[in-house]
């Protein structure tokens, strides 16, 4: 059952990153095939982390918050459903993904992390599947792909530092085509911030700064050169290879008449408006499902059933404050819980992994739709437990302490899940 478990989440993930929208949104919404096979896995499994669901000390805050997350998305769906908003049923994933996480996680905290290292080669997919969607000719759902290599992304660059570059350079391939493919500036940020994160916060003692140069620094030179050369030759920016379409696109991001400048007013209006609805019901929320109406230009900008594009204001707005500030403070946590335990080249991949899905929300549904929302809330949830350290204690040597464990290991072994990892550590992508 252990393996069928393993089986099952790749069953479920390796798609996933190749199908992206494709085969996340298969089924009849909000019932999907790939939900069905995550609660599979997890039923399969469920001798091995159900003793430990309520047990599990490193997971009682995310614990509380996806439980009170769940609640009040029910009061939410309830009221959306009656008031006939479009799509309302399908907001039971707001409160759904939270807690696959949460039950997601606690089964890998019984795992040995030898398990999951056996699955690293499933970080290599991402780019497999931009590359998929070009030769299919699907369109490309930008976000979630940036979203998956952010993830890939910011375990490639604890490979690196352990002397592997395949999958960084792997990683950097995929970004490029994605940027040639969908010139967009959110996705690639995500990536770009996800990897700078990890690279700052894995640097090996307090005393050194941060290894800043990802790449050898020959390689970067070369880019460097490459652009330069294109500039002084006369060419339009927009015509430059792989980067000419972003490069015209943030050249534009002033003017409102272009694409690139109505987008970022039409997030802002979204916003605000959010934020004015919500003040109806502050403490339960607009209510699952309820459209966002925002014209700009003398035009519906604004897709009919289009939520805030912002995952923050997004819990804010369905749910209410209360649980828009606990989601908001649960990545906060995640965020200082890894960064506190940097010093375990595990520790920093999660933390830039947390980072790539925090620069998502911000944009995005990142946390409240099918092709982003699980690896998402996975991510947040296996971050969280996996590399928690105790309010209060420090280790003898300096660094900071790992979570404590009831189970004995081999002297030169990591506890599974503690965020110590030893020679093994450069590939836990449980939860991506």
């Amino acid at each position: 059952m252990r393996g069928a478990g393993w089986l099952l989440w790749g069953t479920c993930l390796v798609p996933l990153f190749l199908l992206s929208k494709g085969y996340a949104t298969v089924g009849v919404s909000p019932f999907y095939v790939m939900d069905v096979v995550a609660v599979f896995a997890l039923l399969a499994t469920l001798h091995m982390w159900g003793p430990q669901v309520f047990a599990e000390r490193r997971l009682r805050w995310f614990r509380a918050v996806a439980v009170g997350l769940a609640v009040m998305t029910g009061q939410a769906v309830y009221r959306g459903v009656a008031a006939g908003y479009p799509d309302a049923f399908k907001g039971v994933i707001l409160g759904f993904y939270p807690l696959l996480g949460w039950f997601a996680a606690t089964w890998v905290l019984t795992r040995p992390v030898e398990e999951a290292v056996r699955l690293r080669w499933v970080l290599y997919v991402p780019t497999i599947g931009v590359g998929a969607e070009l030769v299919l000719g699907s369109p490309l759902p930008a976000a979630a792909r940036g979203l998956y290599l952010a993830i890939a992304g910011a375990f490639s660059v604890q490979m690196r530092h352990l002397g592997n570059r395949r999958l960084l350079l792997w990683t950097l391939a995929g970004a490029a085509l994605m940027t040639a493919i969908a010139s967009k500036r959110g996705p690639l940020l995500a990536v770009v911030a996800a990897m700078a994160a990890t690279a700052l916060a894995s640097r090996s003692s307090r005393r050194r700064t941060a290894r800043l140069p990802v790449l050898s620094w020959s390689l970067a030179t070369l880019g460097v050169i490459a652009v330069l050369g294109f500039s002084l030759s006369g060419e339009s920016v927009s015509d430059m290879p792989v980067v000419g379409g972003l490069a015209a696109r943030v050249s534009h991001s002033q003017d409102p008449n272009s694409e690139a400048g109505a987008n970022v007013e039409l997030r802002m209006g979204m916003w605000q408006e959010a934020l004015r609805v919500v003040r109806e019901e502050p403490f339960l929320g607009a209510g699952a499902g309820r459209p966002i109406d925002v014209i700009g230009h003398g035009e519906h900008l604004n897709a009919p059933r289009a939520g805030p594009h912002n995952s923050f204001i997004g819990y804010i707005y369905y749910l209410g404050w209360p649980a828009g500030i606990a989601m908001a403070l649960l990545v906060v946590a995640t965020l200082r819980r890894t960064w506190r335990a940097r010093h375990h080249l595990v520790a920093a991949s999660w933390f830039g992994a947390t980072v790539g899905v925090a620069v998502t929300a911000c944009t995005n549904v990142a946390f409240e739709t099918t092709y982003i929302g699980l690896p998402s809330w996975l991510v947040l949830a296996c971050a969280y437990a996996l590399v928690g350290v105790p309010r209060g204690q420090e280790a003898d040597d300096g660094s900071p302490p790992t979570a404590a464990t009831s189970r004995r290991v081999p002297k030169g072994r990591s506890v599974a899940g503690t965020g110590r990892p030893q020679h093994t550590s450069s590939a836990v992508p449980a939860g991506s």
